[in-house]
């Protein structure tokens, strides 16, 4: 089959998308990918070709999220994932089927691909019976006690940051595959007042595949308590063409004491699914629950 790619705005930081390049908004594709050449030291190119990548479209998922603090003690939930593209950006519902504490959560984000445009997100909470809008201030905080934010959840404009190669090749270890991925490594800055409030991050460090062109993983120096974030994209799978993370590690140090650690595995991947329509993404629909 054959894609048109589709303009967005990076993600990742992952990937997620990742605020940064932002880490993979939450969609768990890294993507079948325009050809660049392996020996291209502009971080710009290399940038704007993982933008360029094709992301899918009316994608399914599931996921596990496992929590884990400091002390071992570990906390499991399962959500659902949809996510399609529409006429100025693409949109995403995450709706938590377990444990019942969190039964019926959900949020929204639409991200627009106009830089300039303010992208919005919701979150649901049944105990509360209404949906609430994240303000910009708010996107730097943990979103459902992971470690990933609110900001790491949606694609970062790319012209709010500044892009420094730090080494044209490293190899690098995946789990789940056999081989190293050759990788660049990139330094991304927040350039702007915006990037830097909703982030809450420094500077961070991301290794980009040359193969793929996606993320395999993200250091970020985040300013509030001197923390560093890493991000790992592990068992990449191709799903109907496209390379897929089917597990997410996220992990908070301090120092070199672990603070927390998150991983997200990702099942019943699908893309193109005719029942994944616009009618699903509205903040009526995110209050309906499951």
């Amino acid at each position: 089959m054959t894609r048109k790619p589709l303009p967005r705005r990076l993600a990742l930081g992952a990937l997620l998308a990742s605020a940064l390049l932002s880490p993979p908004a939450l969609s768990p594709s890294a993507l079948a990918a325009p050809a660049l050449d392996p020996n291209t030291t502009d971080p710009k190119a290399i940038m704007d070709a993982v933008e360029a990548r094709d992301e899918g479209d009316r994608s399914k998922s599931r996921l596990s999220m496992r929590i884990i603090d400091k002390d071992g003690r570990e906390r499991v939930r399962a959500v659902q994932s949809r996510a399609m593209r529409f006429g100025e950006g693409r949109k995403q519902i995450m709706l938590f089927e377990s444990p019942e504490d969190v039964r019926g959560t959900g949020m929204l984000s639409v991200d627009y691909d106009a830089g300039e445009r303010d992208d919005d997100q919701w979150l649901y909470l049944p105990s509360l019976h209404k949906s609430t809008r994240i303000s910009s201030g708010e996107k730097s905080g943990s979103f459902m006690g992971t470690d990933l934010s609110f900001s790491d959840m949606t694609q970062a404009d790319p012209s709010h940051y500044t892009y420094k190669l730090l080494k044209p090749s490293e190899l690098v270890e995946v789990k789940g595959q056999a081989e190293k991925e050759d990788c660049w490594v990139i330094e991304t800055t927040p350039a702007t007042d915006k990037a830097k409030e909703e982030t809450g991050y420094v500077k961070s460090k991301v290794w980009v595949s040359k193969g793929k062109l996606m993320p395999v993983q993200v250091m970020s120096l985040v300013r509030e308590g001197k923390k560093v974030k890493y991000i790992q994209f592990q068992d990449l799978k191709q799903v109907d063409g496209l390379w897929v993370a089917h597990t997410i590690l996220a992990y908070t140090k301090k120092g070199d004491a672990l603070e927390s650690k998150t991983v997200l595995q990702f099942s019943d991947v699908s893309f193109n699914n005719s029942d994944v329509t616009l009618d699903l993404f509205q903040q009526s629909r995110l209050e309906q629950g499951l």
